[in-house]
Parts: C-alpha cells; sequence; structure tokens
C-alpha cells in the first residue's frame, strides 16, 4: 500500500468510527461509544507522538511494557512542558489532564459493570464525555500535525 492509499483508508475508517459514535450514542449504546472513543483517544495520542518525533523514545521508556493511553498521554504531557516546543501550544492545557481522569472513570464503570455499583446514567454521561473529549483531542491533533508537518517543510526550504 503506498502512502497515500494509507492515509485514504485511515480517512475512511476515521469517518466510519465517527459515524458509529454518532450512531451509538443517539441510540443510547453507551457502552459501544465509550469503546470507539477510547480506541480513537489511543490512536489519537499516537499520532500525536509520531508526528512530535517522540513515538521511538516513548517505546524506550515504556521498555518491556505495551503502550497504553495514560502512559501516551503523561509523556505528551511532559514533552509539552517545553515552552519553546509546539506540543505545548496545542497540549499545555487541562484537556491532556481530563482525558486522563475520563481513562480512569472508564475503568472504574467498566470493573463495576458486573458489580452492579453503578449510579443511573453514569455511562451515558462518561460516553458522552468522552464524545467531548475525542472532538477536541481530534482537532487539536489535526492541527498539530499540521503544523508539524509545516514546520519541516520549512526547515527542509
Amino acid at each position: 500500500m503506498t502512502g497515500a492509499t494509507d492515509s485514504q483508508q485511515k480517512y475512511e475508517n476515521y469517518k466510519t468510527q465517527f459515524q458509529r459514535l454518532t450512531k451509538a450514542l443517539l441510540n443510547d449504546f453507551n457502552l459501544e461509544a465509550i469503546f470507539i472513543e477510547y480506541a480513537i483517544m489511543e490512536d489519537r495520542t499516537e499520532s500525536i507522538l509520531r508526528h512530535a518525533d517522540q513515538w521511538e523514545a516513548y517505546l524506550k521508556k515504556c521498555g518491556k511494557r505495551q503502550p497504553n493511553i495514560g502512559t501516551k498521554i503523561t509523556h505528551i504531557q511532559k514533552c509539552a512542558e517545553n515552552k519553546k516546543a509546539v506540543l505545548h501550544r496545542y497540549f499545555a492545557d487541562d484537556l491532556l489532564d481530563k482525558m486522563l481522569d475520563w481513562k480512569n472513570e472508564r475503568n472504574r464503570l467498566i470493573h463495576a459493570l458486573l458489580k452492579q455499583k453503578l449510579e443511573h446514567g453514569e455511562i451515558k454521561a462518561l460516553a458522552e464525555q468522552g464524545y467531548e473529549l475525542v472532538t477536541e483531542l481530534r482537532n487539536r491533533a489535526g492541527n498539530f500535525n499540521r503544523a508539524i508537518e509545516r514546520q519541516k517543510k520549512k526547515e527542509n526550504a
């Protein structure tokens, strides 16, 4: 597969997943929505690290552990502390903290699911919050990735 074909396929996959996410939320398939939201967060955080040329450093830091959303987010946060880094412009606010809180609440609810320790509406509220977060993350990741591409073009010109 060529790079253009890979990009087109990724675009089509995202389009499909966001359609599924919207449909899941509209029909109260909140667990499916949360599942899709989590997958999007995983993908977008990896994309951010790759565009920031931090993916290999992140993997090295992980060692034998598998990459996961929590460690990807904390790695992005650490890199965004550098005020001169492009990451700082896009990710120095509280979005990533909100995502970590969402992930932790998701994990709590998933583990409580069969123990029936859920409050009415908790899963729906989490799905709705996740939608807001993935929408913001998707927009910022896209803007960040384009800024990095522009920066690389300038450096190579």
